[in-house]
């Protein structure tokens, strides 16, 4: 996530929001008895769902921009922030056995050991809680075009991007190869289907929701980030994804629910 362009991804994020509660709360019984743990929160739009409908939520980033701007956002009584990376989770006594939920939603894919990062998932919970978990799914048409805007490059782009590299790392396999995975980690009553989003942009809405996703933009100096933008964005755009309705995608996420 661009820090320097959040507050224009924020409005945009707590639309989305409200679809991820929907379903999250489809897929996962709240209750408000439960203590929660809110994995990769970011700025908190959908912490801030979740702490109306259980007891009290736990909610980490990595990023410490990410925590205060998720502390800024809503700084309900039953919110604790706190920074911490999900990969060490098990490091964290703290939270061992801690929670009857977990959350990890649209996180797992920017974390190159997202298994060490299921496993702390899973010794976090008390046995019997669950969890509710995403993971994008490798394919040819969203998360190349979020890459390939990450990666865009051309002779008079070259300086400031020398030696920068924008990863993400999509899961390989299909639901159930996901599902073993959870199996092997310890998890029972595993739960693996996928979800697939189509999304349709015109050129202007790609200019200002995507450049949210492009960190290199920190490279560039503010004068020249325009100009780098819509050619980046013209670029994705001129390589087959578009037609004449706008730019069209398609995300396949899978979505997990499972016990401990």
């Amino acid at each position: 996530m661009n820090f320097d362009r959040l507050k224009t991804y924020h409005s945009i994020a707590s639309k989305e929001a409200l679809t991820c509660m929907e379903i999250v709360s489809q897929a996962l019984p709240l209750d408000q008895k439960d203590v929660l743990l809110d994995v990769g929160c970011g700025p908190g739009v959908l912490t801030i769902l979740l702490s109306k409908r259980v007891g009290k939520v736990t909610a980490f980033d990595v990023s410490s921009e990410m925590i205060a701007e998720a502390k800024k956002n809503n700084q309900a009584e039953n919110i604790t922030y706190n920074i911490g990376d999900a990969t060490k989770l098990t490091t964290y006594k703290e939270y061992s056995q801690a929670f009857e939920k977990v959350i990890a939603y649209y996180c797992l894919h920017w974390m190159k050991d997202f298994k060490a990062a299921l496993q702390g998932i899973y010794q976090s919970l008390k046995p019997g809680g669950q969890c509710f978990l995403n993971m994008a799914q490798e394919n040819p048409d969203i998360f190349d075009t979020l890459k390939a805007l990450g990666s865009y490059t051309s002779p008079k782009w070259e300086h400031f991007m020398k030696g920068y590299k924008h990863a993400y790392y999509l899961f390989k396999g299909n639901a159930n190869d996901f599902k073993e995975v959870l199996f092997d980690i310890g998890f029972k009553d595993v739960n693996c289907r996928l979800v697939v989003k189509k999304l349709l942009l015109t050129f202007d809405e790609a200019k200002a929701h995507y450049p949210n996703f492009m960190n290199q933009l920190r490279r560039f100096p503010e004068d020249k980030q325009k100009e780098y933008i819509e050619e980046a964005v013209k670029y994705v755009m001129d390589t087959g994804f578009k037609d004449d309705e706008g730019y069209k995608m398609t995300c396949s996420l899978i979505v997990a629910v499972a016990r401990k």
